[in-house]
């Protein structure tokens, strides 16, 4: 089966870069123009069923990409963001200032190391691959009974989040969890596309595509740090 994998669209914390994980903060102005733009490329895409994260952020950009599931969305508690703990809503060089050791630890290692009171990118990739493996089951388990699963080819959208979904890209790739932050890129609205395989690995068809967002790549994505 097909996922349009997809982050949420801006909001004031993700203008800047700063760590926004399981708090509530709505969709800029910028934003709900990125979810738009992205609704009107994918109008002609037939879903059969749009899923989403627990935060608000993820329902407004899932009921702007698609309006017509706007009352049906269904919300998957492992798809929410990463809980960055005591760094939520500060900056990355806030947080290395408030704990630096560990704040170095978890920059080298976050499979190993979480932020205080947080999750490890381990944490994460375990429930996010859970939620997939929900999504599949209910759209392709050839032993449940038809009224019981969507029984359909037509793909399905997910809305998540931007460490969620670099670190469920490494996980099914069968890559490194703990260069997440290094070398897996996920922009505001980007879009990405997954096969989920019967019997073969998962089949990344696109990563982190912004062509909704404007003509230049370089100007809708962000350099790597």
């Amino acid at each position: 089966m097909l996922l349009y994998l997809i982050r949420h669209a801006q909001t004031a914390s993700s203008a800047i870069d700063s760590f926004n994980g399981q708090r509530e903060l709505p969709l800029t102005e910028t934003g709900r123009a990125q979810a738009a733009a992205l609704g009107k490329r994918l109008a002609d895409v037939k879903f059969a069923a749009v899923y989403r994260s627990p935060l608000d952020r993820t329902r407004e950009t899932a009921a702007l990409v698609a309006p017509s599931f706007a009352s049906q969305l269904i919300t998957l508690p492992g798809l929410i963001e990463i809980n960055y703990g005591d760094w939520e809503g500060h900056s990355p060089a806030e947080a290395e200032a408030r704990s630096p050791v560990l704040f170095k630890a978890w920059h080298d290692d976050p499979v190993a190391n979480a932020p205080p009171n947080g999750e490890t990118a381990q944490d994460v990739a375990t429930r996010a691959l859970a939620a997939l493996e929900t999504i599949r089951a209910r759209h392709e388990d050839a032993q449940r009974s038809d009224a019981d699963r969507l029984h359909t080819n037509d793909p399905v959208l997910v809305v998540s989040h931007k460490a969620t979904l670099r670190i469920l890209a490494c996980a099914l790739l069968g890559a490194r969890l703990a260069n997440y932050r290094k070398q897996i890129a996920q922009d505001e609205c980007a879009l990405n596309l997954v096969e989920l395989r019967a019997g073969k690995p998962p089949f990344i068809r696109l990563w982190n595509d912004t062509a909704h967002l404007g003509s230049d790549p370089a100007a809708t994505t962000r350099a790597g740090h």
